[in-house]
């Protein structure tokens, strides 16, 4: 299982309801992406920054979503650069669902 981060700059004086209406905008494409298992929006308005926190369970789905038609996507939006982390996930602890879930190592 793949975590990405993916953080970017917002133009000055974006909102969050700007953000937050890009975020509306795209949800539906990204709910109908099978291979995605949960993607988080997230605003911080103190750093003037905003992105996604992604779970995959398949890593090459990312790569073929995260391509450059994506990075040119973010910059024409909110004129910055994403900067995206990948992370091997390794445990969740869900509240929500009552259970604990590791995830073996990549082969």
């Amino acid at each position: 299982m793949l975590m990405e981060i993916v953080t970017f700059d917002l133009r000055p004086g974006m909102t969050r309801d700007e953000v937050m209406e890009g975020a509306r905008k795209v949800a539906p494409k990204w709910r109908a992406v099978p291979e995605l298992v949960r993607k988080s929006f997230f605003y911080d308005p103190e750093t003037n920054t905003a992105g996604a926190v992604y779970q995959w369970s398949d890593p090459a789905a990312a790569d073929r979503w995260h391509d450059a038609a994506w990075r040119q996507s973010v910059r024409d939006t909110y004129g910055s650069e994403p900067r995206v982390q990948r992370l091997q996930m390794t445990l969740i602890a869900d509240n929500e669902v009552g259970k604990t879930e590791e995830f073996a190592a990549p082969v």
